[in-house]
């Protein structure tokens, strides 16, 4: 089932279907809640599955020039309340990755656990910061086309572009669908958020981080760092995978997060 909440800042479009425990996906950006699909059909006959667009995304229309993530994790409290759901596992890639944390921040008590994919509790390093800003000019300057050529090929492991190459297509036509307000107003909230390492540390629900070991966009030196650094943690790697491993490797992430639900 399809819904749709009007808030005093944004709409927001949502899916709901299955039944059993709940589990909250929450899409990267430049994505829509159409990247889940598979892994909703994989879930749903165990679980009760509820993927949001994102405010600025898809379907979820907001227009704040700066969209932060504690702003969206109120979005997905706001759509968990309407939904009527109170406890729930949440899986985040990666800028779904930082609302999830910037969520368990502010609603620890409504958690079972907490699943980042492809996505980490660091903020931006200076390098990371400077592109953000690069893109927020470039999309002020009409290059959207531009930066969707340059980053959707990005996410996936470079061996595997050839072989996903429709796929690869298909999130480029997501992303070109992503208003240009949508694009700045995430990219300013992405580059304002604070390190949210703490989250994990002090965290009293289970945690897993999923990392692709051929990830572009995120170093495995950097997934071994946090991997030492959060013990409590369960850490898992994917042999064959970039930035998107649930179109990657659909049936190893599939293992692994219905482990992580277990």
């Amino acid at each position: 089932m399809e819904g749709y909440i009007e808030l005093p800042q944004c709409s927001l479009n949502y899916r709901i279907s299955g039944n059993g425990p709940a589990v909250v996906l929450l899409h990267g950006y430049l994505e829509d809640l159409s990247i889940w699909d598979n892994l909703t059909e994989n879930l749903e006959s165990d679980y009760t599955v509820l993927s949001i667009d994102l405010p600025g995304h898809g379907k979820s229309i907001c227009k704040n020039e700066v969209i932060r993530m504690d702003f969206m994790a109120d979005c997905v409290s706001a759509v968990m309340r309407t939904v009527a759901l109170e406890k729930v596992w949440i899986i985040g890639h990666s800028m779904g990755g930082y609302v999830s944390l910037a969520f368990a921040e502010r609603y620890p008590s409504w958690l079972n656990g907490l699943c980042l994919l492809h996505s980490t509790p660091n903020a931006d390093t200076h390098e990371k910061h400077a592109a953000r800003l690069a893109d927020i000019n470039l999309v002020k300057q009409g290059g959207k086309e531009q930066l969707v050529q340059n980053n959707i090929p990005h996410l996936f492991a470079t061996q595997n572009l050839q072989k996903f190459a429709d796929e690869v297509q298909r999130i480029k036509a997501i992303a070109r669908n992503t208003s240009d307000i949508g694009i700045i107003g995430a990219l300013n909230g992405m580059l304002q958020r604070p390190d949210r390492n703490h989250v994990i540390e002090h965290a009293d629900f289970p945690v897993t981080m999923i990392f692709g070991k051929h990830d572009n966009l995120i170093n495995l030196s950097v997934a071994q760092g946090l991997e030492k650094q959060h013990k409590k943690a369960q850490t898992v790697y994917l042999n064959n995978s970039g930035h998107m491993s649930f179109i990657e490797e659909p049936h190893q992430i599939t293992l692994v997060i219905n482990s992580f639900l277990t």
